[in-house]
């Protein structure tokens, strides 16, 4: 994946237009200090687009699900409405205040539910898109900031090295201190789960796969858009000539998962980690033999994938202590509770750690 593009604040542009005095003693210059006279700046996202927003942005909105999930974790309070609803279970985590903003529906994706006039009548000042770039998307940012008045700007985010680089620049367009306190974090997770495994000789490393679907005989195949956990701690045993960057991963089939037979398997949430134990076609897998199986924690996002995005940190670093346990001399719980009040603003009970983190730890 391409490194994250610097998205650079230019110079302030523009005054607050005064009015000449008129009462005895007034100066007529403005002697205001100069940032108290700027109505605007200048960005130049990662799309290479040069966008004028307000000096100070405090009402915000996200183009869709990624560019929500992360503003959620940096500004939840400038957020003007959802790109879509979130369950009950999400809003015990991320404030239950969120369920009075309006949903707007998202910009890109099947759904094509953006709801423009919803997003006019709320007013934020600046709608803030983040993922991957295509290849149309710089015009069609445009011809929105045209049809609805409102800045649009793009921060591209495609892996987990990006994630620090995507906090930096939302500090610098929201003005905001948690933003550079999650880049740190993420700079420093990736930093240390990647010098763990590099002294792990490769031949080492657990043959592993993320299994999901009904059936979980669908795969996130190695080097796809959201297999970069895996792949990164493990032997992801997955390959295919074409793997999928969507949240559905290729079709797989358990034939061709006994052939890899992985050693150690990682379930979606809501697959078959409950019952597969039980389950003779999958018996003589080595996983499911030595029961070196788990459940990916799921709330308020799944922490692999779906989307791939800054949940995947939290991932990283519960999946690398799964893989080598005794080259982290910490306490997953406490990794956990720092995550999630760092970015959810959420003090973890006892009971919800537990719950979380059921079938995702070795009994």
């Amino acid at each position: 994946m391409s490194a994250v593009a610097a998205l650079a604040v230019a110079a302030s542009l523009g005054a607050c237009g005064g009015t000449p005095a008129a009462e005895s003693g007034q100066q007529a210059d403005d002697q205001r200090p100069a940032a108290e006279q700027a109505a605007t700046r200048v960005v130049t996202d990662s799309l290479g687009r040069e966008v004028e927003i307000p000096a100070e942005v405090e009402r915000i909105a996200a183009s869709g699900p990624v560019a929500q999930q992360v503003l959620l974790t940096v500004a939840p309070e400038k957020m003007v409405g959802l790109s879509g609803e979130l369950t009950d279970e999400q809003l015990a985590y991320l404030g239950e205040d969120l369920a009075d903003l309006p949903v707007f529906g998202q910009i890109y994706g099947g759904k094509g539910d953006f709801n423009r006039e919803a997003v006019a009548a709320a007013d934020p000042q600046l709608i803030i898109d983040i993922g991957e770039a295509k290849d149309s998307l710089a015009e069609e940012l445009d011809t929105l900031q045209e049809q609805i008045g409102i800045p649009c700007v793009h921060i591209d985010s495609t892996d987990l090295h990006s994630y620090a680089e995507l906090y930096d620049q939302l500090a610098d367009i929201l003005d905001s201190e948690k933003a550079a306190e999650l880049a740190e974090y993420c700079r420093d997770a990736v930093a240390e789960v990647e010098a763990v495994v590099a002294e792990v000789p490769e031949g080492e490393r657990p043959r592993a796969a993320y299994l999901l679907g009904d059936t979980g005989t669908n795969a996130m195949a190695r080097g796809g858009f959201q297999s970069g956990i895996i792949d990164l701690c493990s032997e992801n045993v997955v390959v295919v000539d074409d793997p999928s960057s969507s949240g559905k991963g290729n079709e797989i089939g358990l034939e061709q998962i006994a052939l890899w037979d992985p050693e150690l398997i990682v379930f979606v949430g809501d697959s078959i980690y409950d019952t597969v134990g039980d389950e003779p076609a999958w018996a003589e897998l080595a996983a499911i033999t030595s029961g070196n199986y788990f459940r990916a924690p799921s709330v308020p996002y799944n922490w692999i994938s779906m989307p791939a995005s800054v949940n995947q940190i939290i991932g990283l670093q519960w999946y690398a202590r799964l893989c080598y346990p005794e080259r982290f001399d910490d306490d997953l719980r406490d990794v956990v509770g720092e995550y999630y009040r760092l970015f959810y603003g959420h003090d973890l009970t006892d009971e919800e750690y537990d719950a979380l983190m059921r079938g995702a730890v070795r009994e």
